[in-house]
């Protein structure tokens, strides 16, 4: 678990990192991306945000998916409807664009918000109910997994953001929002994990084995 956090840790860092003119990875700033005048694009940025956000939508579909599970073996059923729906409206959907990326990241935040609050309460949960849990830890490890390998794709558009030419940012907000977003949603879910996997130990229930791989 150390070593997970501090990966990712190191990833939210340099991604909160104010804007420098060093090589260092940094958000990108539109006044200094004014200063240089725009010079020196980033490539195929657009191919690169439509695979960022892609992928980013596929980790919170993941999370999404153990949150609706974990909800329905907290009995937060309500939470679980919710999960499920959002999830299976991304997972259907092929346009891939900063407002899906938004309602994923949304709908993670909500959902998670209400397990963390269930778990604070030390609920007793069934043999049925342990059963089911397990089934959304096991999508929860396979969530946060997608989330540590999209670190460098993220660092990578960061950087090309920096250096893209003034009149393509404004077709670049999907990726902004993922660059922007990311930190915040990468420590969130590696902390639910964390707390999901701290409460299944005290009360019985199975940890899946790729769960115990990130620890």
């Amino acid at each position: 678990m150390k070593k997970m956090l501090t990966a990712v840790a190191l990833v939210c860092a340099a991604l909160a990192t104010p804007y420098t003119a060093t090589a260092q990875f940094s958000l990108p700033n539109l006044g200094a991306l004014k200063a240089v005048g725009g010079s020196g694009g980033g490539g195929d940025l657009s191919g690169q945000q439509t695979s960022l956000v892609k992928n980013f939508v596929a980790a919170n579909v993941d999370v999404l998916k153990a949150n609706a599970k974990m909800s329905e073996a907290l009995g937060l059923k309500a939470t679980a409807a919710d999960a499920e729906a959002v999830a299976q409206q991304l997972s259907s959907g092929s346009t891939y664009d900063k407002d899906s990326a938004s309602k994923a990241a949304t709908a993670v935040g909500d959902t998670g918000g209400a397990i963390a609050a269930k778990l604070a309460e030390k609920p007793t949960l069934d043999a049925e109910s342990k059963a089911i849990y397990a089934q959304g830890l096991l999508s929860l490890a396979k969530g946060v997994a997608k989330y540590t390998g999209l670190g460098k794709d993220v660092s990578a558009m960061g950087n090309g953001l920096k250096s893209a030419p003034l009149t393509q940012l404004p077709s670049m907000g999907a990726a902004t929002y993922v660059v922007t977003q990311f930190p915040g949603s990468a420590s969130e879910v590696v902390k639910a994990l964390g707390n999901a996997v701290d409460f299944a130990k005290s009360n019985g229930i199975e940890v899946p084995t790729e769960a115990t791989s990130l620890l």
